[in-house]
């Protein structure tokens, strides 16, 4: 007789089986997670122990702390490891319990369908193996850690950024611009670019303006050409402000002009002058800018001999002379014609005038002070000679107000008037005879002003 059929396993005991090995799989599983993280901790806490000793090591360093002696106290930290490793090893013995448990292999199928989850129990035995590997890694991740500090005593190049120059500022198109338009004589384009440019970088063009000025072919005539009749009819008013500055830099250049300057652009000067004193009588108060611009003008191309002396002294008094000295006298032209001036106040009897222009124009080498002021006291007393005595208070009174105002001017431009004896003298007695000795200069002692009085007297 055939042998019978080998007994098919009972639903039941399947069941247990596969319910068995899900549950060692499981078990598996979070051991191996737990070993993971546990190995991962120990891991940092290796390294923290490591770079704390390394710390240490530098900060305070000696025998005992060698960091060359803190390396292999790091290492021997693994040895713990094992432990897991021995507890591991049942998981083995656990699988080979639970796969014989299927006594046949059909029902393998089965499992393969309902325990899909089963194939990840080796991973993660293969991933936990690795991880016992590297723990000798960690500890030689702390040698550059340990490793760098030591470059500390040669902290010297700390002076690092003070060798980082700042990049050299690139050239400025503008200044290159400026410097085209004036060789090349464009009168319309050095015209728009100074009144494109005349808002907000006026030190800028007086900086780089007189350089390009000076490198153009005839620096008068293009001036001339550019500026134009503006002082009719500008276009704007930062065309006229344009103009008055290109003619401020102009002066500034030192008037610059051609060898063989030709005649028409001198006649052509000449005329321009004239048109705009004319339109300034004319129009009558156009401002201090109106004013400047047409001193600037004359001290560029020069005064026209029919243009009256005292009114020139108006001009510039209405131009502000605080404001535009310093560049009148940039010219030379106009420095001689102010000597001619002071010379015809003086003989006007305008003394004050006459003082203000030698003092603002710096004319003390044809205008030695001591020498003038002299003149200036004779004069009054010649003038005095030929009024009655009945005008004598109010006389004193006048002198003593042109002799103060005379005072106050050479004290503006840091001069003593106590160091010209005669003038001082003359204040001095006028004042005594005012009746405000109060007011007498500093330097001059009450002595001497009694004895000055009594010889008037006599």
């Amino acid at each position: 007789m055939p042998p019978p059929p080998p007994q098919q396993p009972a639903p039941a005991a399947a069941a247990a089986s596969r319910a068995a090995m899900l549950n060692a799989v499981n078990t598996l599983a979070s051991y191996s997670d737990t070993l993971a993280d546990f190995l991962d901790q120990w891991n940092s806490v290796i390294l923290d122990v490591a770079s704390i000793a390394a710390t240490f090591a530098v900060l305070i360093p000696g025998p005992d702390s060698d960091p060359k002696l803190a390396l292999p106290a790091a290492e021997p930290q693994p040895d713990p490891a094992p432990e897991p490793e021995g507890e591991n090893s049942p998981a083995p013995d656990q699988e080979s319990q639970s796969e014989p448990s299927p006594p046949a292999p059909e029902p393998e199928p089965e499992p393969e369908r309902d325990s899909v989850p089963s194939p990840p129990p080796p991973e993660p035995e293969k991933e936990s193996l690795p991880n016992l590997a590297p723990e000798p890694e960690p500890a030689k991740e702390p040698v550059p850690n340990i490793a760098a500090p030591e470059p500390e005593p040669n902290a010297v190049p700390v002076p690092l950024p003070e060798l980082t120059t700042p990049p050299a500022p690139a050239p400025n198109p503008s200044a290159a611009d400026l410097e085209l338009r004036c060789q090349k004589m464009n009168y319309r384009g050095l015209r728009r670019f100074f009144t494109a440019h005349v808002r907000g970088r006026e030190r800028w063009l007086r900086e780089v303006g007189p350089a390009a000025l000076r490198g153009a072919a005839d620096p008068a005539a293009l001036v001339l050409r550019t500026v134009g009749r503006y002082y009719i009819r500008a276009e704007s008013r930062d065309a006229e402000e344009a103009c008055t500055l290109l003619l401020e830099l102009y002066v500034r250049a030192g008037c610059p002009r051609r060898q063989g300057h030709d005649a028409d652009l001198r006649q052509e000067a000449r005329e321009g002058a004239l048109s705009w004193r004319s339109r300034l009588v004319r129009v009558g108060n156009d401002g201090a800018s109106g004013a400047r611009g047409l001193a600037f003008f004359m001290a560029g191309f020069g005064v026209p001999a029919e243009f009256p002396a005292l009114e020139l002294y108006d001009l510039i008094v209405a131009a502000d002379v605080a404001a535009c000295t310093e560049v009148l006298k940039c010219s030379k032209l106009f420095v001689k014609k102010m000597l001619d001036v002071a010379i015809e106040m003086i003989n006007k009897a305008m003394y004050l005038q006459a003082m203000r222009i030698i003092l603002a124009f710096e004319l003390q080498d044809a205008f030695p002070l001591a020498a003038t002021l002299t003149l200036v006291v004779e004069k009054i007393e010649h003038d005095r000679k030929d009024e009655s005595e009945d005008r004598a208070s109010e006389r004193d009174e006048e002198e003593l107000a042109l002799l103060s105002s005379i005072s106050k001017c050479m004290e503006d431009h840091k001069l003593c008037p106590s160091e010209f004896s005669s003038f001082a003298e003359k204040i001095a007695l006028l004042e005594v005879r005012v009746g405000k000795p109060a007011q007498a200069l500093a330097g001059i002692k009450r002595k001497r002003t009694e004895d000055l009085v009594e010889q008037d007297a006599h």
